[in-house]
């Protein structure tokens, strides 16, 4: 019984010092935050971000990691070599939004903003490395007992991030044990973190259909092929598939984005053109969503008279956290926020590129509660006024600070 106590009481006085140490550098990790804020940069152009970042990893002795990228950059805290190895992966990226807050750190760059919070992820990776860096000397020989990597990726709001990041070998040399991630939530308050095991964001497919008819005169419709009538029925038709051919304990979206035909009301087109996205939660649903909508959309065109060329591509894999680290950081969460605040995350349609480290690495992505109503933080991701409380930044430190620790002395 004693030894249980005195584990409880190392672990207590740990979190303790993960909460004073990150209070002691809440003023500048704001001060770091908001110039991200207000110098976002799109995917792929994160140049001056990336700067910034490495310019700060310098400042505070994080050795940084070779990445052969035009942006994007990573840094190693090395702890004992027979310890387990675990990275902390952070976005950079910002979008193509003009921003319509009124804060005074609002963006400064026409056009473009931090409207999903990945300057929030980008300081909270920064945080937790500095704390770890400081709480080292709390450990034997002054050395973290594993190594935590962080990987500070660039384009997650577009193709090739993560991909990116793996194939510069970040995963190796040393190889990672584990990986974990977060995303605000302005769902959920400030102070709150959502951890769930398995299924947790959807996998991303697009497709674009061309389908060929014959055009005419607007008034002699029967020496046409309609490809409007055509991609009409098709647009019908793909709705059936999420409801009719997917189990209701599954989760599946096909929806049409794009459908364009025709350029004057009086004539009938030769072509319609139609693009859109599908999201499903598991490998089986989504062969088999592929599957029938080709099958289903060649059939319905042809039996209507019409010609049809589908393009299907496949972008992300879906997030499917391991139950193993997910179990850990509901811990880990537990001891920074209390059980009652360590909720059931809710799983979203939404994609994420961080499912491409799951496939490196057990891993874990989690939800960051970011919405406060009285700061004005309630609008959802990519609006024009979307905002965090930045509480949450000091909860996501503390947080990848406790899990990163806790997973590593959990082993290999």
């Amino acid at each position: 019984m004693k030894t249980v106590d005195a584990l409880r009481d190392k672990e207590n006085e740990r979190t303790a010092l993960i909460k004073d140490k990150t209070e002691r550098i809440f003023s500048r990790l704001l001060e770091i935050r908001r110039h991200f804020h207000m110098y976002p940069e799109v995917s792929n152009e994160e140049f001056k971000t990336t700067d910034k970042i490495n310019e700060l990893l310098d400042q505070f002795h994080i050795p940084k990691l070779a990445v052969n990228t035009p942006t994007g950059t990573a840094a190693i805290l090395h702890g004992k070599e027979a310890g387990a190895v675990v990275a902390i992966r952070a976005d950079i990226d910002a979008l193509p939004i003009q921003e319509e807050t009124e804060w005074e750190y609002k963006s400064r760059i026409a056009g473009v903003s931090h409207a999903c919070g990945h300057d929030v992820h980008t300081t909270v990776a920064l945080g937790a490395a500095i704390v770890l860096k400081q709480m080292a000397d709390q450990f034997p020989d002054g050395q973290l007992p594993g190594t935590v990597k962080f990987l500070f990726q660039p384009a997650e709001e577009a193709d090739g991030g993560a991909e990116s990041m793996i194939q510069q070998g970040l995963l190796e040399n040393p190889r990672v044990n584990a990986v974990i991630g977060l995303h605000n939530y302005p769902d959920l308050p400030a102070g709150t973190i959502g951890i769930k095991d398995g299924f947790l964001m959807a996998s991303v497919d697009e497709f674009q259909i061309i389908i060929k008819g014959v055009g005419g005169h607007a008034a002699i419709p029967e020496k046409t092929i309609d490809p409007i009538v055509i991609g009409s029925a098709v647009v019908q038709l793909l709705q059936t598939i999420a409801s009719r051919a997917v189990s209701p304990k599954e989760s599946a979206v096909v929806t049409i984005g794009q459908f364009h035909a025709g350029t004057a009301n009086n004539v009938i087109p030769d072509t319609a053109f139609l693009e859109g996205t599908v999201r499903t939660s598991s490998r089986e649903v989504r062969d088999r969503i592929e599957r029938l909508l080709i099958q289903m959309v060649s059939n319905t065109v042809a039996g209507m008279g019409g010609e049809v060329e589908i393009e299907y591509k496949r972008l992300l894999p879906p997030v499917m956290n391991d139950s193993r680290v997910a179990s850990i950081l509901r811990k880990s969460a537990e001891k920074v926020v209390g059980t009652d605040n360590a909720v059931e995350a809710e799983p979203t349609m939404g994609g994420e590129d961080f499912s491409f480290f799951q496939l490196e690495a057990p891993g874990c992505y989690f939800w960051l509660g970011s919405g406060n109503e009285e700061k004005g933080a309630i609008y959802d991701w990519h609006h024009p006024k979307f905002m965090v409380d930045e509480e949450a930044i000091k909860t996501g430190v503390m947080m990848m600070v406790q899990a990163a620790l806790d997973l590593i002395e959990n082993g290999r």
